[in-house]
């Protein structure tokens, strides 16, 4: 009962603290970490990538009140080498590049594939102009990547350094071999970077593939992979979307030589398995590419053959990102009379003029002193709704409603 009313205690008047514990005692299940990840968002507390400036072992709190990713949550970094950067960082103040803390950290214990794991991470993010791509840049197909070369340049300093100080006349360590450029290529995809973090931490930090596409999820799906698969009967007979990534796909052979699918389906808290028969797969195999944003088409029915069994079957697939154009009939912009003015209407009309399409614009003004609602529909007014709507969403006095 006392754990019980501290643990009530703490969870009331510290919820980050709490959390954070719950993080790090969960540390070893990528699953339940990214439940209580999703959990500490929910309560408004933030929860910071890993950063080998601040992180410890274990989940921590800052002092501004948020969580930050714990090093030892990141596969391929032990606790002897959170250990070993930890110790030096508190020794020797914060690291100020990643050639300062390969000079200075026991390269032992922090290794090659411990300096990979901690870049795909981002834990190296908080060092001035560099970005993650830079770590595994290639001069060319036979060189090594840039992190290998970072390691035997730290390696150097610090063989040197020993070396000087077991001289009997005292090296001057003063002459130092400057630091290697960084080097220059393309930063990472948004998708790049996440494949990565998911690589070492087995899911997203700094965001989600489906981030960009709330808009089409929000007005075109009536679920999720979770709540569909485990409440499949209030689905019964309906014909449903969800989004999600293909993370996985294969195409196999039946006994009988007829080909057939299958794909694994991501969305933001779980995944499964989806298969493709006979002429649907061959209509939909096209869309089986890892990494592909997919709005799915499913009916849950029987199984066939019994009426005890149900299954949920993949009807339709369509790409995410096309959802708006396909999907979008109209759009209903709403405002109020007292905003209406010339700099409004003139804005409105460069708006409509922007890129045409084949979805409508619909006017909704509402006046609240005269207690009336006018509709319009101006003629000639079909736009492309994508551009449409990012548009007008940078006008926070107007809303719009998807039809």
């Amino acid at each position: 009962s006392i754990i019980a009313y501290q643990t009530g205690y703490l969870k009331a008047h510290y919820p980050a603290e709490y959390m954070a514990a719950v993080l790090t005692h969960n540390l070893n299940d990528i699953k339940k970490i990214a439940l209580f990840i999703d959990e500490s968002k929910r309560q408004n507390i933030d929860v910071l990538g890993p950063d080998v400036n601040e992180s410890a072992f274990n989940f921590t709190v800052t002092k501004d009140g948020t969580i930050r990713f714990g090093l030892g949550a990141i596969k391929g970094v032990g606790e002897a080498a959170v250990t070993a950067i930890v110790t030096e960082r508190e020794a020797g103040g914060p690291f100020s590049s990643i050639f300062d803390m390969a000079k200075r950290v026991v390269l032992q214990a922090v290794n090659k594939s411990c300096f990979e794991a901690l870049a795909k991470g981002g834990a190296f993010d908080s060092f001035e102009g560099t970005h993650r791509a830079q770590f595994f840049h290639r001069q060319n197909s036979d060189d090594s990547i840039f992190l290998e070369k970072v390691i035997r340049h730290g390696s150097n300093y610090q063989d040197k350094k020993n070396s000087a100080q077991q001289s009997l006349f005292g090296e001057d360590s003063s002459a130092e071999v400057s630091d290697p450029e960084m080097p220059e290529c393309n930063p990472y995809t948004k998708i790049e970077q996440l494949r990565k973090e998911k690589e070492v931490t087995g899911f997203y930090i700094s965001g989600h593939p489906l981030d960009d596409f709330s808009m089409e999820i929000d007005n075109f799906c009536e679920s999720n992979i979770g709540d569909l698969f485990n409440d499949p009967k209030k689905y019964f007979n309906k014909v449903i979307s969800i989004a999600g990534m293909i993370t996985g796909a294969q195409e196999r052979m039946t006994q009988a030589g007829n080909p057939y699918g299958s794909f694994i389906l991501e969305d933001f808290n779980d995944s499964k398995k989806f298969f493709l028969f006979s002429e649907d797969y061959l209509k939909m195999k096209h869309f089986l590419v890892e990494g592909t944003n997919v709005l799915v088409q499913v009916r849950v029915q029987f199984r066939r053959g019994g009426q005890e069994q149900m299954e949920v079957k993949v009807v339709g697939l369509s790409l995410l990102a096309e959802a708006l154009e396909k999907y979008t009939k109209s759009i209903t912009v709403s405002l109020k009379s007292e905003m209406i003015s010339g700099d409004m209407i003139k804005t409105l009309k460069k708006i409509l003029k922007l890129k045409k399409g084949n979805c409508l614009v619909k006017f909704r003004i509402a006046d609240a002193e005269n207690k009336a609602v006018l509709h319009m529909q101006p003629r000639n007014n079909a736009v492309d709704p994508a551009t449409f709507i990012r548009e007008i969403k940078s006008i926070p006095e107007i809303e719009y409603k998807i039809n």
